[in-house]
């Protein structure tokens, strides 16, 4: 496989992966308008009618929550895009006083540091799903070897759950240590694709 084919697959998967995170922006919106829109009808039927009349009418049961993990959601779904496309912020207030050699080092130092920080941030939501509830509960490596299903679902069934609609939250560590993964993925190739450019100045920069 070339490196423009594996430069075309990680962008593709960037980009789907993008936008499937903009579907939890939209499902974000629409749960914030809903709640919204059923609160101002709740204000205005206890004014005018009985409150045991359209006891349908009510703020969402969690819509905080929900929100909440959309935007998350959306977030880890496009770092790998904005990484893959160099949407990041940068400062090229000096930029043009560099030579284009210093300013594609600057790049390069740039995607180490963001491969980095991706690394980081695999690691710490792999320990957050699979972290021992005790000191001496066994580790998750051993139960899987031992294939001990039923303290592994034991354990999941006791893992932390949101406060108020009581969502288990390890689904959701599992989603964004996946988008975490792609992330790190594609920030390794850019740090290789930063390389190449520095090595071959005459390879066009995304």
């Amino acid at each position: 496989m070339t490196f423009h084919r594996i430069e075309n697959l990680i962008g593709r998967l960037s980009a789907g992966l993008a936008l499937i995170g903009g579907l939890g922006l939209i499902f974000a919106t629409l749960m914030t308008c809903i709640s919204i829109c059923l609160k101002l009808s709740r204000r205005l039927l206890d004014r005018f009618f009985s409150s045991e009349l359209f006891t349908w009418a009510h703020p969402i049961l969690g819509e905080e929550e929900l929100v909440e993990l959309s935007v998350g959601f959306a977030l880890f779904a496009v770092l790998p895009y904005v990484m893959f496309r160099r949407g990041h912020v940068t400062i090229d207030l000096f930029e043009s006083l560099f030579g284009r050699l210093l300013n594609r080092l600057l790049v390069l130092l740039g995607d180490l540091t963001l491969a980095v920080i991706a690394y980081l941030l695999m690691s710490r939501q792999w320990f957050l799903i699979f972290k021992k509830a005790r000191r001496d509960d066994p580790l998750w490596s051993e139960l899987f070897l031992r294939g001990n299903w039923s303290e592994i679902g034991d354990r999941l069934r006791d893992s932390q759950e949101s406060q108020i609609i009581g969502i288990p939250l390890w689904p959701t560590y599992m989603v964004a240590e996946f988008c975490t993964v792609v992330f790190f993925i594609t920030a390794v190739f850019c740090v290789i694709r930063s390389a190449r450019t520095l090595r071959h100045p005459s390879q066009i920069e995304v």
